[in-house]
């Protein structure tokens, strides 16, 4: 089993073409929330290693959402996705304790080396 991830997304589309996209590459996609407060919810549930975050949703934002996870669990591992009309929200997520972000539309070489760079940081820590 690859490393366990859960994707945060409001768009139904986006959630398909990410789990397609990272189960194509070895990863396991454990679980997967259509808005902030579901997030925070499931990851307290599933534990993934890493979880994958849209910076625009409604009710909670993915800063929020990131905010949340990391209150909860400040070894939480996320990543923001956002396009480039973002920026503000990119830089925001980061601040709040995201390791990385991944740009959309998503180009899988990019985001298959941005999760392994996360997760070689982790490792690296240990």
């Amino acid at each position: 089993m690859g490393t366990r991830i859960m994707i945060v997304d409001d768009s139904l589309h986006s959630r398909l073409i990410l789990r397609d996209l990272l189960m194509s590459h070895g990863f396991s996609v454990v679980g997967e929330a259509s808005n902030g407060g579901q997030a925070i919810e499931l990851y307290e549930q599933i534990n993934p290693d890493l979880v994958m975050v849209d910076a625009r949703m409604p009710d909670m934002d993915g800063v929020c959402a990131i905010r949340e996870i990391l209150h909860r669990n400040p070894e939480a591992l996320t990543i923001v996705c956002a396009g480039s009309g973002e920026k503000t929200s990119v830089v925001e997520a980061m601040s709040a304790g995201a390791v990385d972000f991944c740009a959309k539309p998503y180009v899988p070489r990019r985001v298959v080396s941005t999760l392994r760079r996360a997760l070689a940081g982790v490792a690296s820590q240990h």
